[in-house]
Order: structure tokens, then C-alpha cells, then sequence
């Protein structure tokens, strides 16, 4: 689970790293089209889905696909619309902003994993102050 993550968070880079090509290249075209299409979106479908609902039924594993989808074009276009606006779009800076953000949601500790848990309550904590 671990590995899915951190490949995941490193999937923006790699499509970053694509960019190094000619424009036109089909492994730089494929590396970006994937990478737009899925990554951001399914980073942020885990991070924000609770773990009790994750399952291995199809019709949920299809949920989250189309969803990931959904959620990675929403994403694409917030961030060229944010960078047209501002006057500086360019490509590549699209792609280094979807794969910051992409990193950060892939490696937050999601809803319902141990690290997300409360600390347990200690009795120092609960003592009234006065």
C-alpha cells in the first residue's frame, strides 16, 4: 500500500521529467495524457476516502475510477485557469503544479489509517484547570 503511494507522489515527477523530449514524442505524450487523466484525481479520491470504504468490489473500484478521472480534469483545468489568469501559463509549470499537488495528497495520512488517529486522551489533559 505504501509503494502505491509513493509511486503515486513520484508519478507527477516522472511526467515532469517527460517533458525533456521534443514536443511530439509518443512516450511524452503518453507519459502526460496518463499522468493528467489519473494521478491527481486518484491522489486526491485516496486521500479524502475513508478507509472502511475502500474495497475490492467492482462496482467500487469503478466509483473511484471514473471518479479519479473526473476529479484529474477539474483539477487540470483549475490549474491552467489559475496560471492563464495570472498571466503565466506555460506547460510545464501546469505539470509541476498538478504534481506538488498531486505529491502532497498522495503522501497525507488519509481518513481512518493509524496516523490519522487522535491521540489517546490522558488523564493530564482532561484534569479541569483552576
Amino acid at each position: 500500500m505504501m509503494l502505491r503511494r509513493w509511486g503515486l507522489a513520484a508519478s507527477g515527477w516522472l511526467a515532469l521529467a517527460a517533458t525533456v523530449p521534443p514536443a511530439g514524442t509518443p512516450l511524452r505524450v503518453f507519459v502526460t495524457a496518463v499522468f493528467l487523466l489519473v494521478c491527481p484525481g486518484l491522489a486526491a479520491v485516496q486521500s479524502l476516502r475513508p478507509a472502511a470504504r475502500r474495497g475490492r468490489d467492482p462496482a467500487e473500484i469503478l466509483e473511484a475510477a471514473v471518479l479519479s478521472v473526473v476529479v484529474s480534469l477539474s483539477l487540470s483545468v483549475l490549474v491552467a485557469e489559475a496560471l492563464f489568469l495570472s498571466g503565466t501559463f506555460t506547460a510545464r509549470r501546469a505539470l509541476l503544479a498538478l504534481a506538488v499537488l498531486t505529491s502532497l495528497l498522495a503522501l497525507v495520512p488519509r481518513p481512518g489509517s493509524k496516523r490519522s488517529k487522535e491521540r489517546p486522551v490522558t488523564a493530564e489533559s482532561t484534569e479541569p484547570e483552576g
